[in-house]
């Protein structure tokens, strides 16, 4: 299975009124399900097509249970204290482009709709996460290298 019948499968699912399926094909399992209307963009993953479908999570499992999410927008929460910017893949953290570079960000610093906050990599892929919203880096809650879960909060932003 590729990432262009991965694709299709999720324009299916989107367009129909189906809510979750399941499908296993020469030993992958692919289990897709919509994602929850509570949730709302705040970014995007600059290295996906634009025109992507909804965003859905997609859970792929082969031999060693493997487990990705499509790329969706970065989900925003307003609180009292700021915006959360949280995950919206599994992936790896990175601060910067390479080890010898400065961080995207640090706390103090003003960002702008837009601005890159971080790298995450999800299966050999970089995938920028932009911020949506203006203001100021109050508070990252990763560091260099650590596992980012789905949904977990990255940043949170002062706006």
């Amino acid at each position: 299975m590729n990432y262009k019948e991965i694709m299709e499968l999720t324009e299916w699912l989107e367009k129909s009124s189906f809510t979750a399926y399941s499908l296993t094909i020469n030993g992958v399992s692919l289990s897709v399900s919509k994602q929850q209307a509570a949730q709302q963009p705040i970014g995007h993953i600059t290295s996906m097509p634009a025109a992507m479908p909804a965003p859905m999570p997609i859970v792929v499992s082969q031999q060693n249970s493997v487990e990705t999410e499509s790329a969706k927008p970065a989900v925003v929460n307003k609180t009292a204290e700021g915006h959360i910017v949280r995950s919206p893949i599994v992936g790896t953290y990175y601060e910067s482009s390479s080890p010898e570079n400065p961080a995207f960000v640090k706390v103090g610093q003003k960002v702008k709709k837009g601005d890159v906050l971080c790298i995450l990599e999800a299966m050999k892929i970089m995938n920028e996460i932009t911020s949506d919203v203006d203001g100021t880096v109050l508070e990252i809650f990763a560091s260099n290298g650590d596992m980012a879960e789905a949904r977990m909060p990255l940043f949170r932003i002062d706006v």
